[in-house]
């Protein structure tokens, strides 16, 4: 009994200290943005703002993103262990996190560098294009994947053990 208490004291101790981290975090950037609003941002075209913004968003996924992603690989089951050996799932799920962080990127360089002669609406239709591209490639990748691996037998069959 007292080793099943010294493991969930552990399990909590990282989930607690991943909680605190999170905070700590998200208070930053919400001070960060503040202080930029208030201070900074009527310096700057609003488009540089909106690149401002995506550069802190970009870098608050990061943050939080890392420690909450080793925190789940280390509490996995072995079912979502064994996902990670089916193939073509771990290729996809790097592709995924690239691309994603890719449009970021990009729309970040666009606002900084090149939105400024653009209208609202155009800058907007850059923006709206870019997650439908993602959205596209994304879908395509993950589809036929989804279709070979159909997870429904699974839930039939933990319903029927209900």
């Amino acid at each position: 009994m007292g080793e099943k208490s010294d493991a969930s004291k552990n399990e909590m101790k990282g989930l607690a200290w991943s909680m605190s981290f999170s905070i700590l975090v998200v208070v930053g950037w919400l001070v960060f943005l503040v202080l930029w609003l208030f201070f900074y941002a009527k310096n700057y075209a609003w488009e540089r703002n909106i690149a401002v913004f995506l550069l802190s968003v970009l870098l608050l996924a990061a943050a939080l993103g890392i420690p909450w992603t080793y925190w789940a690989f280390k509490k996995q089951n072995t079912a979502e262990k064994e996902m990670w050996k089916l193939r073509g799932f771990r290729w996809r799920v790097w592709v995924s996190i690239i691309v994603i962080v890719s449009v970021i990127i990009f729309l970040i360089y666009w606002f900084w560098m090149i939105a400024e002669p653009y209208s609202i609406y155009q800058n907007l239709a850059i923006f709206i294009v870019a997650f439908f591209i993602v959205g596209g490639l994304l879908t395509a990748m993950w589809l036929p994947w989804g279709m070979m691996h159909n997870p429904k037998p699974h839930c039939d069959e933990q319903l029927k053990s209900k």
